[in-house]
């Protein structure tokens, strides 16, 4: 089957998404190499080459015109994560100054904070750095566990909302990206031939590509697809199915306030929080659920009743320090090392350990819990709601504490909001069903069996950045750090199957390029995988 494309909508490459990832991944496209990613050695050889005109490798490089984002929130950058950010009123960042989505320099959102004296804006994870004992020292600190040295203090710092956004707002601008993200909802990804046409003199250009169709019923085309899509798949609702939510007038998830389907305080809550009586139900143990708790309080509710399933897990980031501080290479290579894509499954969810919140919100939690503002209960589960709809609001709510086998009841509840995520799913995620059809992959508990260039196949050139990439890329794969380096290999992949002419591009002037491309011939000499005296005979002739 053959697809046909108006030229003004066909773009060498669609990303789909609008998020961080998306920025860091645009960006990249148009980037020659990632600094940070290579050593002074290879920096050297590669100068050294260039000088010589062996390597051209602006053949690989795609212009920011080549580049099409489809985002459904908004026709800009981060429009999902201003949302989120409104939302749950949140102030800092959890995550460090180096994760971001600058593909070239880890340092850059630092120099951006002091070069425009905002370096105020700055707050320090506490309780990382400076733990590692001395080399020599003796004693009982000695077997302490060694997290960060004192020389990496500056990283440890986490960056206020305004300042990330201003960052990712300079990225996109540096970039020239701005004009390239449109708002469209993308419900279908086919692959196959594309035909082409030029909508003034009819000219086609065949090639095989993607066709990408939104739900206004809008078409688009592509030679390479990349998914940066954010938070996706079956939303977590962890109470017995039969019961009734009541959404949105009664109860809803989080999501819903993240997308804007939901209003917060809802409206049929306004009444009771303008006598000072409302009562609001969280569920859930993360640090979403902690943040919505602190602005529903602030919002106006008189009590928060915060229900978890376990304890409430304590650790800075959505995984183990282990992940991102000085031994992280150690714990990568040791999940990259898992012979099945079932081993490395288990390490992420070992890694992740389900929802936790940093050590400031857990301070905050027990401050409000003191002042009798928030009501506690670990180990338990929502199993059992009555509706009062008179009075619009949940005349009881039944909670079963597991370790202890009790029953709480909860008389007069305003509102539930569930704070519980959501599980990736592949073979439910709307718009790849098209795909799966035409070119099955194996998945794993809902995240797909990637190629290590997280490509779809190797015959496929459909990309996934993200939670989507999780076997790929480590339990980090769903926040900026793992982002970053899902980026990495992507661009990597597509410039060279650009240089190497592999791209249908839509134009007839772009021919294939047979000559090897510079950065492969740089990566595959750097890796080792030929001398450097048969690059002396390349650059002689």
């Amino acid at each position: 089957m053959s697809f046909t494309i108006p030229e003004s909508n066909f773009s060498p490459v669609i990303i789909i998404g609008g998020g961080p990832s998306a920025l860091a991944v645009s960006s990249r496209l148009c980037t020659t190499t990632s600094g940070a990613e290579y050593s002074d050695s290879e920096h050297n050889r590669f100068h050294w080459l260039r000088q010589r005109h062996n390597l051209d490798s602006s053949t690989g490089l795609f212009k920011p015109d080549d580049i099409l984002i489809l985002d459904k929130i908004a026709p800009r950058f981060m429009a999902q994560w201003g949302n989120q950010f409104e939302a749950l009123g949140i102030k800092h960042l959890r995550s460090p100054m180096f994760f971001h989505p600058n593909p070239s320099d880890s340092d850059a959102m630092t120099a951006f904070a002091y070069a425009n004296g905002r370096e105020d804006e700055l707050m320090e994870i506490k309780g990382v750095v400076g733990r590692d004992p001395f080399k020599h020292q003796k004693g009982g600190r000695r077997g302490s566990t060694v997290e960060v040295d004192q020389r990496n203090w500056t990283d440890f710092y986490r960056p206020g909302s305004q300042l990330f956004k201003d960052f990712c707002s300079f990225i996109s601008k540096r970039a020239r990206l701005n004009n390239q993200v449109k708002q469209c909802e993308v419900i279908d990804v086919k692959y196959g031939e594309i035909c082409v046409v030029n909508e003034h003199d009819g000219r086609e250009t065949k090639g095989i590509g993607f066709r990408v169709e939104t739900v206004s019923g809008d078409v688009y085309g592509c030679g390479l697809c990349i998914s940066a899509v954010g938070p996706s798949g079956t939303i977590n609702y962890p109470i017995q199915p039969d019961l009734d939510y009541r959404f949105p007038q009664g109860s809803c998830h989080s999501s819903h306030l993240f997308l804007k389907q939901v209003s917060f305080p809802p409206p049929g809550v306004v009444g009771a929080i303008a006598s000072k009586k409302a009562e609001l139900i969280i569920v859930g143990g993360g640090l979403s659920s902690a943040q919505l708790a602190e602005k529903a309080l602030m919002q106006g509710f008189s009590r928060v009743h915060f229900v978890t399933r376990g304890e409430i897990k304590v650790q800075h980031f959505d995984f183990g320090l282990e992940w991102v501080t000085k031994n992280k290479n150690i714990t990568k290579t040791e999940f990259w090392q898992h012979e099945t894509d079932e081993e490395r499954f288990d390490a992420a969810m070992k890694a992740r350990r389900g929802g936790s919140v940093n050590p400031q919100y857990l301070d905050v939690l027990h401050d409000l819990e003191k002042k009798g503002r928030v009501v506690i209960y670990r180990n338990t589960e929502v199993v059992d709601k009555l509706w009062d709809e008179e009075n619009n609001r949940w005349a009881r709510v039944t909670l079963h504490n597991k370790k202890d086998d009790t029953n709480t009841l909860l008389a007069n509840m305003n509102y539930v909001v569930y704070c519980t995520g959501s599980t990736p799913s592949l073979t439910t995620e709307p718009f790849l069903q098209s795909l799966l059809e035409s070119h099955p992959i194996k998945s794993v508990r809902g995240l797909p069996c990637l190629t290590d260039d997280l490509q779809w196949s190797k015959d496929v050139p459909f990309f996934m950045i993200g939670r989507y990439a999780m076997l790929r890329t480590g339990p980090s794969s769903a926040n900026l750090d793992g982002g970053r380096l899902g980026v990495e290999r992507v661009g990597w992949k597509a410039q060279r199957m650009r240089e190497m002419g592999e791209l249908f591009l839509g134009k007839i002037s772009e021919a294939p390029n047979t000559k090897k491309g510079g950065m492969a011939e740089l990566l595959r000499c750097t890796g080792g995988q030929c001398n450097w005296y048969g690059v002396l005979n390349d650059v002689s002739a």
